[in-house]
C-alpha cells in the first residue's frame, strides 16, 4: 500500500522531512497491519532498514520538500518522490544511459522528464537495498505509451514499476521486485498528520 501526507514547513529541513515520513510509516502499519506501535527498525547491510520481528512485512519512505510516502508490501519495493526541478546537463551525463538522454531532448518539459527517470532508478536502488552503491546510469528505463496506457520497461529483468504525477509539481515512483504491482497498491492513501 502507498501512503502520502504533506505538511507545513517555513523551511527545508531533512529532520522535518524524516520525521513525517516515520510517523506516516507508523499511521499505515497501523493500518495495514493493526500493530499498535511502530515495530522497532533496523538496517540491512548497505542500511535500508527492515522490521527485524517482521521480516515478511517490507516498507521504503521517501520525502521531499512538504511531503513525505511510504510504501509497505510482502515483497522488496523501493518508494521514491521528488519535486519537478531543472538539473544541470552535468547531472544528466552522469546518471543517464544514452537512450535516455535521447528521449529527454524529445520532451518539451526536460525538468518533468529528468525527474520521471530519476524517480524510477532511486526506487530501483532502494528497493533493491543496494542505494548509490549502483551506478545509476548501469539502469535504463524506457517510457512509452501503449493502447493499455503508459508502460515502464527497466533493464533489470525481475523489477516492476508504477508512477504517478503528484499535483503539478512532483512525480512518485515505486518498484516492486518479482512481481507486477497489484491495483491496490495503485492507491494512494493520504494522511493528514
Amino acid at each position: 500500500m502507498l501512503y502520502i501526507t504533506s505538511f507545513s514547513t517555513t523551511e527545508k529541513s531533512h529532520d522535518r522531512e524524516h520525521a513525517a515520513g516515520k510517523l506516516l510509516l507508523s499511521c499505515a502499519v497501523k493500518e495495514e497491519y493493526g500493530f499498535p506501535v511502530l515495530p522497532e527498525i533496523d538496517k540491512r547491510e548497505y542500511g535500508k532498514p527492515y522490521f527485524p520481528e517482521y521480516e515478511n512485512v517490507h516498507f521504503n519512505i521517501s520525502h521531499t520538500g512538504n511531503m513525505a510516502v511510504c510504501a509497505l508490501g510482502e515483497t522488496e519495493l523501493g518508494v521514491d518522490i521528488e519535486r519537478i526541478r531543472p538539473v544541470k546537463e552535468a547531472m544528466q551525463n552522469r546518471v543517464l544511459t544514452e537512450r535516455e538522454r535521447e528521449w529527454l531532448l524529445q520532451k518539451s518539459d526536460m525538468a518533468e522528464a529528468f525527474i520521471r527517470l530519476w524517480t524510477l532508478k532511486e526506487s530501483y536502488i532502494k528497493a533493491t537495498g543496494q542505494g548509490l552503491r549502483t551506478e545509476l546510469s548501469s539502469i535504463e528505463f524506457t517510457i512509452r505509451e501503449t493502447s493499455e496506457g503508459e508502460e515502464i520497461v527497466c533493464s533489470r529483468e525481475g523489477f516492476y514499476f508504477w508512477q504517478k504525477k503528484i499535483g503539478s509539481t512532483s512525480y512518485l515512483a515505486l518498484c516492486m521486485q518479482g512481481k507486477k504491482i497489484p491495483q491496490e497498491m495503485k492507491k494512494l492513501h493520504i494522511v493528514f498528520l
